[in-house]
């Protein structure tokens, strides 16, 4: 019960400071110079790491000129606690929230950091998918991207979890995806049963 409590009083807290602080932050997502970004990205930050490894991002809304989103980095339990804390958003005209990153319609085309920090680009428009359901009922993932040799093998798993968490969503990898494999070439009787890794969708 204390624990309950104490969450329901940093939400609180966290929302009170949001609404207050909420102009200047998009003064700073419309680019005015007035703004001290670097104290305004911190503090952000640490709002939002107070309820645990959580990951934010702004942008613009599906519907409204701005959304928040508070990730909570493809775990269960946290997805429990940013589900909580958008429930008491306050209703504020110009914004949008979300408790875990939403499917994206630009899903397949994306860069991302190698071990090395060096910018890898992923193309995944032509990767094939077939999809294992486990008897928990949980499915796994393998994604032929034969486009991904010149990646070490984690960047290449690192590109295909991004790709199905922008197909899907995270909400949906989190409470229906076991794990996600990346292979360069699906074995031949595996390939006749693949699908177009944007067809992923539908089962989504």
């Amino acid at each position: 019960m204390q624990h309950i409590e104490n969450l329901s009083a940093r939400i609180l807290a966290f929302w009170t400071w949001f609404a207050e602080t909420e102009s200047a932050i998009r003064e700073y997502f419309t680019d005015e110079e007035l703004v001290d970004k670097a104290a305004l990205i911190e503090a952000i930050d640490n709002r939002v790491l107070d309820f645990g490894l959580f990951s934010w991002t702004i942008s613009q809304g599906a519907h409204r000129p701005f959304c928040l989103t508070i990730s909570p980095n493809g775990n269960a339990e946290r997805l429990r606690i940013s589900k909580l804390i958008m429930q008491s958003a306050p209703p504020l005209p110009e914004w949008e929230f979300n408790y875990a990153r939403p499917a994206l319609e630009q899903a397949l085309v994306f860069s991302l950091y190698d071990d090395f920090m060096v910018e890898q680009e992923v193309d995944a428009s032509q990767w094939r998918y077939i999809l294992e359901k486990r008897p928990d009922g949980k499915a796994v993932i393998i994604l032929e991207a034969g486009n991904m040799r010149h990646l070490d093998p984690d960047t290449r798993a690192i590109a295909g979890e991004q790709v199905v968490n922008n197909l899907l969503g995270e909400e949906i990898v989190i409470e229906q995806v076991h794990r996600v494999e990346v292979v360069e070439e699906l074995e031949q009787g595996r390939r006749a049963g693949s699908a177009p890794a944007e067809a992923m969708r539908e089962w989504g």
